[in-house]
């Protein structure tokens, strides 16, 4: 950005011009933020567990990102359809192949570890989109997102990935393990999005419980919040600029 000063201008109304260059280089910053991942796995680990290295990542993030909303699947229709609505605040996209019962949808049945099946203490429903997509749309923006991942194999999966937008396009790759069991992925952004998109687009059968998402306390201002505070400082020297040249 180049400034134009007038030699007439104070030393004020330079540093004021000067500040809002840099509220205003900080705005185009903003569009993306910084990420944190939580990641653990125990490959190969029963469909009853127990999952230490999951599970210490799961405690890892939630304690990092304070309040969070739990959708742990128990308390939602069973079956293949679109869109899921766990709760008010979010709902759900299948974009997936319908493989039935203990594969797609909504599903209580387990074959076994190297499939989908549930992680909720005392719970039986998990989430399963095997050759597809699912995308997760938030009534509100978040900053916090963690799940666990149940079946993955390295046989089957070669590319599975989480995608959003927090002002940048942003592609998270997610942990596959070699003889299915368990991982858990999770991460906390400065910035905030409103959507987070999972794909795994390879012959795999697998699924997804206990997903937590929330505002944690590292979220920083909107750009256009940054962008109109800059106006405002601009404004501002201009105001006194014409002032003292009066």
């Amino acid at each position: 950005m180049r400034l134009c000063l007038a030699s007439t201008a104070s030393t004020k109304v330079t540093r004021l011009v000067l500040l809002s260059t840099i509220v205003l280089c900080a705005a185009s910053l903003a569009f993306a933020g910084t990420i944190t991942t939580y990641t653990g796995s125990d490959d190969g680990a029963s469909t009853t567990g127990p999952w230490p290295n999951s599970s210490a990542a799961q405690a890892a993030f939630l304690a990092a990102a304070g309040a969070t909303t739990l959708v742990d699947f128990e308390n939602v229709a069973l079956g293949y359809y679109t869109p899921i609505v766990p709760n008010g605040s979010l709902s759900i996209d299948l974009n997936a192949g319908n493989f039935g019962d203990g594969f797609s949808g909504i599903s209580t049945t387990t074959f076994g570890n190297v499939y989908g099946f549930n992680t909720t203490p005392g719970g039986a429903q998990w989430y399963g989109f095997p050759v597809g997509s699912s995308t997760f749309n938030f009534a509100s923006p978040i900053n916090s997102f963690g799940f666990w991942i149940t079946g993955v194999q390295t046989v089957f999966t070669t590319v599975f990935t989480l995608d959003f937008n927090d002002g940048t396009a942003q592609t998270l790759n997610l942990p596959i393990n070699t003889s299915g069991g368990t991982s858990y992925f999770a991460f906390i952004d400065t910035a905030s999005f409103s959507s987070v998109t999972i794909t795994n687009l390879s012959n795999d059968a697998w699924g997804v419980d206990d997903v937590s998402y929330g505002v944690s306390g590292t979220s920083v201002p909107e750009p256009s919040s940054l962008m109109l505070l800059g106006s405002g400082v601009v404004g501002l020297a201009g105001i006194l600029r014409r002032k003292l040249m009066q």
